[in-house]
């Protein structure tokens, strides 16, 4: 099975990024991604003011062989978003907010925003699978240990250990290899960027120092068969590509 798992940027890379879609609709089975918007026409995010109000609809309107899944944290702004190839033979899916709840902002503050953890278990060869689809809290203290990172990494991993499948959790953590938060989350996955030497998971757009924010993690029993970060200007994120 092969799983991509990318920050959308809110489409702002538009043509490519939708290239990108045809190009890997072809031998991926499940998208994994953030920053994704699904308003009507003219309804912008506060946040994001040149996002693409609407580009959940025109990545389904490519991917016409899955089946998209929208998890939003706050009404009107960024979601997750999960494209699963129409065969898989899926058990159950949704989301688990690991930090506050939907719709928490307080007077724009972002650092109240909510966090969910958008979650797809299914059966493969008779296993049973979970995959989870995280975008972390931003701000404040820039991608560093903060409670509320810690709290964020703290319940994902009680969600995760509450799974006795195969497990993949993968996104925008928003969180440097070094921090508690990420060896919170660590402690019983494998971190593949760690395990590939992987040096960046950003794009050139993107111009601040630190290089790290995406990652993919697996439990022990899953067998990888190829990790790689695909290096298309899509996003000022890059892509990640798991074949397991």
């Amino acid at each position: 099975m092969k799983l991509i798992t990318l920050n959308i940027w809110g489409g702002r890379v538009f043509n490519p990024l939708m290239d990108f879609f045809k190009k890997h609709a072809q031998d991926t089975d499940i998208f994994c991604l953030q920053e994704v918007f699904n308003n009507p026409l003219h309804t912008k995010s506060k946040v994001q003011q040149s996002a693409k109000e609407d580009i959940y609809q025109d990545i389904a309107s490519i991917l016409k062989e899955f089946n998209g899944y929208f998890a939003p944290r706050q009404d009107n702004e960024e979601s997750l978003a999960m494209f699963i190839r129409k065969d898989l033979d899926i058990k159950e899916i949704g989301d688990h907010f690991v930090y506050r709840w939907k719709n928490a902002m307080e007077n724009e503050d972002l650092t109240t925003w909510g966090v969910n953890l958008q979650y797809l278990k299914f059966i493969k060869d008779g296993k049973e699978h979970m995959i989870c689809n995280l975008h972390g809290q931003w701000c404040p203290d820039f991608k560093k240990d903060n409670p509320i990172r810690l709290e964020q990494s703290e319940n994902t991993k009680k969600f995760l250990d509450n799974f006795d499948g195969l497990k993949i959790l993968c996104g925008d953590f928003n969180l440097t290899p070094d921090t508690k938060s990420m060896a919170i989350l660590e402690s019983s996955m494998k971190n593949l960027i760690k395990e590939y030497n992987v040096t960046s998971t950003r794009s050139h757009l993107y111009k601040k120092d630190i290089k790290f924010a995406d990652y993919v993690l697996v439990s022990p029993e899953i067998k990888v068969k190829n990790f790689e970060v695909i290096q298309d200007v899509i996003s000022d994120h890059l892509a990640l590509s798991l074949d397991f």
